[in-house]
């Protein structure tokens, strides 16, 4: 959706809003949406993504043509569906949890921009902390900044897992903030004592 610039406009208008103050959004979310758990997550990461435009999707999820000879693309348009030729064993109906988990969250991606940004560690961790506290509705109102921030150092987060745990953090909140901190703790230098 993210590549017309027009639905990226309205979609971007949604950014740390709630869902009901969102009725640009709700032509291009509300069948997706409508009566799901977080759908509230579903709105700011989608005005995320338009905010960021459509060059800025997850590494991994749709690579260039040129990343893997076996892509091919549903029709004549570059920007159209890539699709992988077909494997001979199916894969699992069930993604591996361990995979899953392993993909950078947000913790991980502020560690990213500490050790190749030259975000501070001081206060990056800081801020980590404080989205770690802040009540859900805060947290959907201080990310756009946060990811502005991140995408202006050509830093994308994995946007299907901000998604989930966007979703999960009203129901396991100390769990979603544990991931982040542990996340961010591992993959940056431990700071030494003066």
């Amino acid at each position: 959706m993210c590549t017309e610039p027009g639905t990226r406009v309205r979609l971007s208008q949604g950014r740390g809003r709630p869902v009901e103050e969102c009725a640009p959004m709700d032509r291009y979310l509300a069948r997706r949406t409508a009566h799901r758990a977080g759908r509230r997550a579903y709105y700011t990461v989608a005005s995320l993504i338009a905010s960021a435009g459509p060059q800025a999707h997850t590494p991994g999820v749709r690579p260039d043509l040129d990343d893997d000879p076996g892509l091919m693309t549903v029709g004549d348009d570059p920007g159209a569906l890539l699709v992988a030729p077909m494997d001979p064993a199916p894969a699992p109906l069930l993604p591996d949890p361990a995979a899953w988990f392993a993909r950078p969250n947000l913790g991980a991606t502020f560690a990213t921009a500490v050790r190749t940004a030259g975000h501070r560690a001081e206060r990056t961790e800081d801020l980590l902390s404080v989205l770690t506290r802040l009540s859900d509705d805060q947290v959907h109102r201080r990310l756009p900044a946060t990811v502005t921030r991140l995408l202006k150092d050509n830093i994308t987060p994995d946007w299907g897992v901000l998604l989930h745990d966007l979703v999960q953090r009203p129901h396991r909140r100390d769990q979603v903030g544990l991931r982040w901190r542990d996340a961010f703790y591992l993959a940056t230098p431990e700071p030494r004592n003066t």
